[in-house]
């Protein structure tokens, strides 16, 4: 379904609860479900793509697109419409590279169409069934805006 990027007024940080993977693997996981295919826009990655395999730090931080922004997403009820979904790849770490470059890199991009730090939100926010994405999401905000 398709939407104005004037509609989009939120990020939504996810993770992907588990400690490898890419855009691609969530793509395969999200069809097993049912879906058409990734449900976030963007996914990033934490340099451990495949199980088993060692870090690779080139692969670490790497801002992938799932969904296109005028594309609704599928990652969090009852707010996809005006949302974009971000997935970081981790359970309950996140590497530097992920919090520290791509993210703000990835709010600097989204900037062009209104969204700023104070606009992040952790899908813990808007259900008390999850945790995720396992990190303190009025802790990004701060810290983002300190930095800012």
């Amino acid at each position: 379904m398709a939407r104005n990027l004037g509609d989009i007024k939120r990020v939504i940080l996810h993770c992907s609860d588990s400690e490898f993977g890419d855009v691609k693997l969530i793509d395969q996981w999200h069809k097993a479900r049912g879906w058409k295919g990734c449900g976030y826009h963007y996914v990033i990655t934490n340099g451990v793509i495949d199980p088993g395999k060692p870090y690779n730090p080139a692969l670490d931080g790497i801002i992938q697109q799932g969904r296109m922004l005028t594309e609704i997403g599928a990652h969090c009820k009852n707010h996809n419409h005006d949302s974009v979904g971000v997935c970081l790849i981790g359970r309950h770490h996140f590497s530097g590279k992920q919090l520290y470059d791509a993210l703000p890199s990835l709010l600097l991009i989204l900037a062009d169409i209104g969204i700023t730090w104070r606009d992040v939100y952790g899908h813990c926010e808007f259900t008390a069934l999850k945790t995720c994405p396992n990190i303190d999401p009025a802790l990004i905000r701060r810290w983002a805006m300190k930095g800012r």
